[in-house]
């Protein structure tokens, strides 16, 4: 088995059809085919189902092609650490967008100070790209809020925060309601996928409620602007509201019994192996998060 066999699986996997994944590799069909056939002997085992003449992947091809993008991630990491002789070394940080707003523009800057050698990758996603992005070896580390779903992540806390309801100052809505009562008004969410709709849809369902949001974006921005605006009620961070509420732009609303605390997370890969730079600049994350805590509580 070499990093070639793994390569041309990850390709077929991911395109769904040898043609493509033969085009994508520029290598000939037949080669492809060939090497999933030697995969499937080999070990005994079946990759794909072939259905009306498209490939399924099993169970088993999923598995495997989990651990064949573990072990190409290794293996470019093996790459990058030998060719930083000669090249800027690369670190390849993944946010989700709370975190990505009010820590990490700080954080890039330390590095830049610290670590001027140091060539960046910063990707700013909602929880479960960043996640997804981890498992597939394409980034080093990254920062999120709210559960961390995959059994393959390593996650460590280092903070916390609230989601708070909030609408525009002149909008009719008491100042403290139940949950239930959000249902008869305009809702303004997060989109499926971020940690702030996880925590969200996880509270109504607990209590047993559901509702559909009038908007959904993937945007903080876009939603704190249409509440603003009096189209309706959102849920965002309180690390993000600070300014509308200090400008009467918005009123916080008190949702009656409901907690909606979450924590932060430092993740990794579980297999990750940090080279000495790489957990520096990790380790330096925790550092500037204190710092901007300690200048927001005396602020």
């Amino acid at each position: 088995m070499t990093i070639r066999h793994l390569k041309i699986l990850i390709a077929v996997c991911e395109n769904g059809s040898i043609t493509k994944a033969a085009e994508m590799l520029h290598i000939a069909q037949p080669a492809v085919s060939c090497t999933i056939a030697e995969i499937e002997k080999y070990y005994k085992v079946v990759l794909f189902d072939r259905i009306n003449q498209r490939l399924v992947i099993t169970d088993a091809g999923k598995n495997l092609l989990l651990k064949a993008r573990e072990v190409i991630a290794s293996f470019d990491d093996f790459e990058n650490v030998a060719r930083q002789g000669s090249k800027r070394p690369t670190i390849r940080i993944g946010s989700s967008l709370t975190i990505g707003k009010t820590i990490v523009p700080a954080y890039v800057q330390k590095i830049k100070e610290q670590y001027p050698e140091v060539k960046l990758s910063v990707m700013i996603h909602n929880t479960s790209v960043i996640e997804r992005e981890l498992e597939q070896g394409n980034l080093d580390f990254g920062f999120v809020e709210g559960q961390v779903l995959s059994s393959r992540i390593h996650a460590v806390p280092f903070g916390s925060d609230r989601l708070a309801a909030v609408c525009a100052a002149d909008y009719a809505i008491p100042e403290k309601v139940a949950l239930s009562e959000l249902g008869s008004h305009n809702l303004l969410f997060r989109e499926k996928g971020s940690a702030s709709r996880e925590l969200i849809d996880n509270i109504f369902s607990i209590h047993r409620l559901t509702v559909s949001p009038m908007m959904e974006s993937v945007s903080n921005e876009a939603i704190l602007a249409a509440a603003a605006a009096g189209l309706g009620i959102a849920i965002l961070p309180e690390g993000l509201i600070c300014s509308y509420l200090a400008s009467d732009q918005l009123k916080k609303i008190e949702i009656d019994g409901v907690n909606f605390g979450r924590e932060y997370y430092m993740i990794s890969h579980k297999n990750k192996k940090f080279s000495p730079l790489q957990r520096q600049i990790y380790d330096l994350f925790r550092a500037v998060f204190s710092e901007k805590n300690d200048r927001y509580a005396s602020a």
